[in-house]
């Protein structure tokens, strides 16, 4: 028996091919020796913009629900400064890195207990996602 899909996975892997496409840009650019063209691939958490109406963070400190004006301001500077990665809250940088050294099913538990699971419990607005996109 096959499942269908969610609008989750759809979402989560798109995000993923964006992030795939961004790196393979700026390598591209890098193994051809284009100059003055850079790349900054911006991964927040939750931010305050209506499409994740409803949603809850299980850790606010650690994963707090972003402000819209914070988040533009990171981007600016990150952009500014050639950062390659710009990742929201900076705790995400902690919890990437485990994802990296850490087997799946760990990360997977450690995703579960950090409220990152699929199953974020909140009503996302993913037709207007899709309008702006």
């Amino acid at each position: 028996m096959m499942l269908a899909p969610s609008h989750r996975l759809y979402y989560c892997a798109s995000k993923f091919a964006a992030v795939g496409f961004a790196e393979s840009v700026g390598l591209e650019l890098l193994a051809t020796g284009k100059d003055g063209i850079k790349t900054t691939i911006v991964c927040p958490y939750f931010i305050n913009t209506g499409m994740f109406d409803g949603c809850q963070t299980k850790w606010p400190r650690l994963l707090p629900i972003l402000n819209p004006d914070y988040v533009a301001k990171k981007i600016i500077h990150a952009v500014l400064t050639d950062k390659v990665f710009l990742l929201l809250p900076k705790s995400l940088y902690f919890i990437a890195a485990l994802k990296n050294i850490l087997q799946w099913k760990v990360t997977s538990l450690l995703g579960s207990y950090l409220g990152l699971s699929i199953e974020v419990d909140c009503h996302t607005n993913l037709s207007m996602h899709r309008k702006l996109h």
